[in-house]
């Protein structure tokens, strides 16, 4: 097991999702994430899911309640600098019936591979393409 390294985390994107222990296993799944604090409720589903992917590239799934739905906003985009296969990651995704682009190089020297995920929020992972 993995050893979760605790710090401030000066910036991480909240995320309401419809079930927290299925959005986390596939996070898990699909994208490589791993739970670093899970938060459960008095009937034993999740309320809060802390998920990581790297140092400072963690998301918080939480319990989307039950009188507000869950707004997505328009254009928002999460982007991830990804230090591994593009590829790799691109086919595990898709293996999930996730929606995925890429990897593709873009304009602004990069490759990013994009995921849309069961709730419709969009991440992107990229590096980049040429270093001088």
């Amino acid at each position: 097991m993995i050893q979760e390294e605790f710090y401030s985390i000066p910036l991480f994107v909240r995320m309401s999702v419809s079930d927290v222990a299925a959005a986390a296993q596939w996070y898990t799944e699909a994208l490589g994430f791993r739970s670093v604090y899970s938060l459960p409720a008095i009937d034993g589903t999740q309320l809060m899911n802390h998920i990581r992917l790297g140092q400072y590239q963690d998301l918080m799934l939480v319990s989307q309640s039950s009188d507000s739905p869950i707004s997505h906003c328009s254009g928002l985009v999460i982007n991830f600098s990804y230090s591994r296969d593009l590829q790799a990651l691109a086919d595990q995704a898709g293996a999930t019936g996730a929606a995925v682009t890429g990897p593709i190089p873009t304009t602004y020297n990069a490759y990013e591979v994009t995921v849309i995920d069961p709730h419709g929020y969009q991440l992107i992972f990229s590096q980049i393409l040429d270093r001088d």
